[in-house]
């Protein structure tokens, strides 16, 4: 059978040299970042750990078993990637795997696993993203499985809803139309990613209301209905989006939005309180 990763490198592959083609052609590459590619490896250089009797690749859990094998399952959603990979100096078009390893050793390097589940290191990443938001919602939900659910545990997969971002001095940014175009029809991975991944929670931190960014979430998933208000709180702050290839789906303001750390946590704490609702039956299920 094979693993989540090597269906994740075919899929980008057939995929790969319609959108290259359509970035030489229209002259965007020195515009743009690397597409953004995802894995659930654990170990980025396996080679190099087999060839020093390190690893036993069949065996050894922290593969793809850490992510696999989690009760429940989460998928973060950024907008686009952010101080990622580029395109070398001579403009040659890197390999699927190059890109894909890219994200694997960021993992390897960030994300510490604990019996409840995971969490980014603090000690080594700035991104609020990642510490102030990811960090946070996972250590609520993995004290709610240590101390409600012990021994099940939670793993997390980071995506983003724009699989393309401009070069930029800050590091990165949103595309316009004419590249999210080429992204759509050229690049369009995302349901595959979820098929292949099975996520039970989407939470997407893509900003307020109705956004460009909503649109692209819409494009890639159905919903089925009207997203819902959770808690007291306004739809255009955090929302339950009814996304039918999930059972749970959130969208939220980005963590570097101007609104209070606050506020950002009482939208937190409004899809917390809702998942606790629904954690009994993402267990039956699995």
């Amino acid at each position: 059978m094979e693993t989540l990763s090597e269906q994740l490198t075919e899929l980008y592959k057939r995929k790969w040299g319609g959108l290259i083609e359509q970035l030489k052609t229209n002259g965007l590459r020195d515009q743009l970042q690397c597409p953004f590619l995802i894995s659930a490896l654990r170990i980025a250089d396996i080679e190099k750990k087999r060839e020093e009797n390190k690893l036993d690749v069949e065996e050894n859990p922290e593969n793809e078993a850490w992510y696999t094998d989690a009760d429940i399952r989460i998928m973060f959603f950024g907008q686009e990637p952010y101080m990622w990979e580029k395109w070398d100096e001579d403009m040659k078009t890197p390999d699927v795997g190059d890109l894909m390893y890219t994200y694997e050793k960021f993992l390897d390097d960030n994300y510490v696993t604990h019996k409840n589940g995971g969490y980014f290191d603090q000690d080594k990443l700035r991104s609020r993203l990642f510490k102030f938001s990811i960090n946070g919602i996972l250590s609520c939900l993995m004290e709610e499985m240590g101390k409600s659910y012990p021994g099940k545990t939670i793993s997390m997969i980071w995506n983003n809803i724009s699989k393309m971002s401009a070069i930029t001095k800050s590091g990165g940014g949103p595309v316009d139309a004419s590249v999210h175009e080429i992204e759509h029809e050229y690049f369009h991975v995302i349901p595959k990613e979820i098929e292949i991944l099975k996520p039970n929670i989407l939470i997407f931190f893509t900003g307020p209301g109705e956004n460009t960014y909503y649109r692209y979430i819409q494009e890639n998933f159905t919903m089925d209905g009207e997203p819902l208000p959770l808690a007291s709180l306004s739809v255009h702050d955090v929302t339950k989006l009814p996304i039918k290839e999930v059972e749970l789906a959130y969208k939220t303001h980005h963590p570097n939005s101007t609104i209070s750390d606050k506020a950002h946590w009482d939208n937190y704490h409004a899809i917390l309180a809702d998942i606790k609702e629904n954690i009994d039956q993402l267990l039956k299920k699995e």
